[in-house]
């Protein structure tokens, strides 16, 4: 071989080592294709984007138990909400496109859902008429009449309290009798309470470690419960939310047990060994699942305390303690029964007000004459705040009624377990909701 030629030829092997130099090079370096995201990384998602919606509603986080870490830095700047929604959007695309398909990915597509409706809601408050958002958001129907004819309720009322001026004023008048003294309301609520508890663990199997811390103030309005995991709860009360008799047992069954806090509970251990999902740490407040836990815990304090056992359980042990004559707790009860099978009548009236048709002065009237609401100030105030969400405490309750009574026979654990399985459903608004809200 000349020089020349293996001069060429000694080129011509560097030439191609090098070009396999570089490619192998290149192979190497080329970075992996990306892993789909997990069930786990989107539920990680979807926290992180509800916290960041609760920097600019704070009311809108019913609870939230979840790591530390996916809370918003101090400081750092706020999320738009229009930069929320469309991340709601893109999260909702990737979740509807994880593979494979399971129960835990359509409930985490719910939960997206109903955090884009609160983004809605929040952007635009007014965006739906109050019909339309009881029925998109919340899946409640306020314009059939209630099954209870609140006609009836009203006459059977006039014949138990009769006498000079309005049935709203002998009404009033007639529960002022029953007021229950400051010193007194603490052992009456811890007395409901225990029997609350009782009456629940007889049909749900609460764990041993389950606990409800009670904390008396008056920086709250009513009464408040906070879950925080571990089958633990704080329950805020202001004393004076105890001012009347009947208010005792029904805010002690529904914040509490079966209310509230039993829910979370029982919803914590029906995911065991792990318990909650991630998704389920925090929890929306103005959502159809927040309605229907708050027609589950209307309706619950009557599956605790059927009419005939409330009046038993009022004459014999709460009348004692608050110091008022056993004899009158039958008529008492009868009273307030019937003033909570009229409570629904307030929905036309809350309709006409927030949609415009009628000013404050004169909703508060039509509370007072068609409903015999005792404080009609506070709850136009709640509606002009949280708009149709105040039907989860009539109509919900009905409507949560309903679907016990008809999924269940007469045994009354069966409409227990009935009621806990309604409450481990998950809603999502309606498209058209999700429409209307861009």
């Amino acid at each position: 071989m000349t020089r020349l030629a293996a001069l060429l030829l000694a080129s011509t092997v560097l030439v191609i080592s090098l070009c396999v130099s570089v490619w192998v090079l290149q192979t190497q370096s080329k970075p992996a294709p990306l892993a789909p995201p997990t069930l786990d990384d989107l539920a990680r998602r979807y926290v992180t984007l509800a916290l960041a919606m609760g920097q600019h509603s704070p009311d809108d986080i019913d609870a939230y138990y979840g790591p530390a870490e996916l809370r918003p830095a101090a400081g750092k700047d706020v999320v738009p909400l229009s930069t929320l929604r469309q991340h709601s959007q893109e999260l909702a695309a990737l979740t509807g496109n994880a593979v494979p398909a399971s129960p835990r990915q359509q409930r985490l597509l719910s939960k997206i859902a109903q955090l884009q409706a609160v983004l809605g809601l929040l952007q635009n408050p007014r965006q739906l008429d109050y019909a339309a958002e009881a029925a998109r958001v919340y899946g409640v129907d306020v314009t059939t009449p209630p099954q209870i004819d609140a006609a009836l309720a009203m006459r059977k009322l006039e014949h138990l309290l009769p006498g000079p001026g309005s049935l709203f004023i002998r009404v009033q008048n007639y529960r002022a009798r029953y007021t229950v003294p400051l010193e007194k309301r603490k052992e009456l609520f811890e007395q409901a309470l225990q029997e609350c508890r009782t009456r629940t663990l007889a049909h749900w199997p609460l764990p041993d470690d389950e606990s409800l811390s009670v904390e008396w103030t008056r920086s709250t309005a009513a009464a408040w419960h906070r879950y925080k995991g571990k089958h633990h709860s704080v329950l805020q009360i202001n004393p004076d939310a105890l001012v009347y008799e009947e208010s005792v047992l029904d805010i002690a069954c529904h914040e509490a047990y079966p209310g509230h806090h039993a829910q979370f509970v029982m919803q914590d251990i029906s995911q065991q060994p792990s318990g909650f999902e991630l998704e389920d740490s925090v929890a929306l407040l103005r959502t159809a699942d927040s309605v229907r836990r708050e027609g589950a815990a209307e309706y619950g304090v009557q599956l605790a305390f059927p009419l005939e056992e409330r009046l038993a359980y009022e004459r014999d042990v709460l009348f004692p303690l608050a110091g008022i004559a056993p004899a009158e707790a039958a008529k008492y009860v009868q009273v307030m029964q019937l003033i909570r099978q009229i409570a629904p009548s307030v929905s036309p009236v809350l309709a006409r007000y927030r949609d415009g048709q009628i000013n404050s002065a004169e909703a508060q009237q039509a509370l007072q004459g068609s409903a015999l609401s005792s404080s009609p100030a506070a709850l136009l105030g709640f509606v002009d705040r949280y708009g149709a969400y105040a039907t989860g405490y009539t109509v919900a309750r009905d409507s949560v009624q309903r679907a016990v009574e008809l999924a269940s026979a007469k045994s009354a654990d069966q409409r227990w377990q009935s009621l806990l399985q309604t409450l481990s459903e998950s809603t999502a608004p309606t498209n058209a909701l999700v429409s209307a809200s861009h």
